[in-house]
């Protein structure tokens, strides 16, 4: 006789919920009729992320994707459940860092003993990896029915047979005839770059490639040409329908002497994720040596720069612990102590000042207009352009605004327009113009002057470098233009000179032309 006794009920409920407690790898948890979770558990707390804290009292909306048509899906899972007291379903899910899972999911209806719902029972796996081995298992399946394929084609010669093979591919194959027009797109293709052939029939096999890969692919089909049946790899830009472009791989194989061909095959495939990858990683390749530079000078400057103050104040003080308070030599000690005091005080200012480039880094990217910023440093520099009577001219028609840091072009831009004020020639009124161009994906900024000009055979190779200086009739430290090199490779730019003596001097700043663009 079945003892429903409620101790013996109690104890019942209590083993259930150890249970459930314990198992790791699987969510069991209760949810309302109207889908708020009600309870959870350590597998839940594994698979999803949440803690029981963090998720009961939400609704299981939480965990599917944020689409209409999956708002939709769950209220249709509660339904089915409600029909026939059971639902199974399989689908993807959303884990609370963002991550996406395949997951396996059992609806149960639970009543009270009154016979009134209470709500759901939710079992739910993570299927994942069955998913993936599935996935495996289509990849190989693919693979054999590629190789059936091609056998098959090599039986078979009719147009009708090698269409639909072709359009079966899950590369994405063009037809080009001797005259490098695209006669045929497979279905496969529209899934990659978006275009149909109706869309483009007959259109040229370079309309969509990206300007700059042109010359490279048509010596690429050059050689196509003259080697029958031999495949050639590319690799090259083009644009998908949408407008944006892609990275291809394409294999080029000219079949137009089988005469059930007739054409030239592109085989090809999207490769612009390795690309992106590759060229992150090539970012950070250069990030790290230009740290590793950054960390040499920083170490130079320590060593050198701050050697000799440090000295000269340890001796002074040796000097002074020796000397007689009333010794008439001791205020000229003191004043030599102040000076490499002061000095001292200066490579350190001096110091700060550098690092404080590599701190803001990550300040805000903002619209920076070039014309403004010019007028703005004008006006700043007021005085020293009407006392030295110089003329400032610009163009910026071409990149009228860059989005990147605004106190790092503003520093560029200041210190090399006082530059050619300071390093006037003194027959001539000093005459700076700027200039904007884009070239070959590039931003190019020039500023030109007639002032002294600079000896590059002697001094070119130390230019930029810290406290170098070569003209002691002006006043300065030889920082200006060390600044101005490590704030333009700190966004993603250079900066080059040409000079002359007497003849003049003009930088050349050269950055990409993603500076153009809203960063994402």
């Amino acid at each position: 006789m079945t003892d429903n006794s409620p101790a013996n009920k109690s104890i019942d409920e209590k083993l259930f919920r150890l249970l459930v407690a314990s198992v790791k790898d699987c969510a069991i948890f209760m949810i309302d009729p109207n889908g708020y979770i009600l309870s959870w558990n350590k597998g839940a707390e594994n698979i999803k992320g949440y803690t029981s804290a963090e998720v009961i009292g939400k609704h299981i909306s939480i965990f599917y994707l944020k689409d209409d048509q999956e708002k939709i899906q769950v209220r249709n899972n509660l339904n089915h459940a409600l029909k026939s007291g059971m639902y199974e379903c399989e689908g993807l899910r959303v884990r609370k860092d963002g991550s996406i899972f395949w997951a396996s999911m059992v609806f149960t209806t639970i009543y009270d003993d009154a016979g009134h719902l209470i709500g759901f029972a939710k079992v739910t796996r993570d299927i994942t990896e069955r998913k993936q081995a599935e996935e495996k298992k289509a990849e190989i399946k693919a693979e054999l029915e590629r190789r059936v394929r091609e056998n098959t084609e090599k039986i078979i010669a009719n147009e009708l047979r090698f269409r639909k093979l072709i359009e079966n591919s899950y590369e994405g194959i063009t037809l080009i005839n001797a005259n490098l027009q695209v006669v045929y797109r497979s279905l496969s293709s529209e899934k990659i770059n978006g275009w149909l052939q109706a869309e483009k029939p007959d259109s040229d096999a370079f309309d969509n490639v990206y300007p700059d890969d042109v010359p490279f692919l048509s010596s690429v089909f050059d050689q196509v040409k003259d080697n029958p049946a031999q495949p050639f790899m590319a690799t090259c830009r083009i644009q998908h329908k949408q407008g944006y472009y892609i990275w291809i791989e394409c294999v080029l194989t000219n079949m137009l002497h089988d005469e059930n061909i007739n054409a030239i095959v592109c085989n090809f495939r999207d490769i612009t994720e390795r690309k992106e990858a590759q060229s992150e990683h090539e970012k950070m390749t250069i990030d790290l040596v230009q740290r590793n530079k950054d960390l040499e000078q920083f170490t130079y400057i320590i060593s050198h720069n701050l050697r000799a103050p440090v000295a000269n104040i340890s001796g002074l003080t040796d000097l002074l612990r020796d000397t007689d308070p009333h010794d008439p030599d001791q205020p000229g000690t003191l004043q030599a102590l102040e000076a490499s005091v002061n000095n001292l005080e200066r490579v350190i200012l001096d110091l700060n000042q550098i690092l404080q480039v590599s701190t803001h880094v990550n300040d805000k990217i903002e619209a920076v207009s070039l014309s403004l910023l010019v007028e703005a440093i004008k006006t700043g520099i007021h005085t020293m352009i009407t006392l030295n009577e110089a003329t400032i001219t610009y163009n910026f028609k071409a990149t009228p605004r860059l989005y990147t840091l605004k106190s790092y072009v503003h520093s560029i831009f200041h210190n090399l327009i006082i530059n050619s004020i300071k390093y006037r020639n003194p027959n001539l009124p000093p005459l700076i113009n700027i200039t904007s161009e884009l070239n070959n994906g590039y931003v190019i900024i020039r500023f030109k002057d007639n002032g002294k000009g600079i000896n590059m055979t002697r001094y070119g190779r130390h230019l930029f470098g810290l406290y170098k200086r070569f003209d002691q009739s002006v006043e300065g430290k030889g920082m200006g233009l060390f600044m101005v090199k490590m704030q333009a490779e700190r966004i993603g730019g250079n900066i080059s000179v040409t000079s002359d003596v007497d003849n003049g001097t003009e930088f050349t700043l050269r950055f990409p032309d993603s500076l153009l663009h809203t960063p994402k």
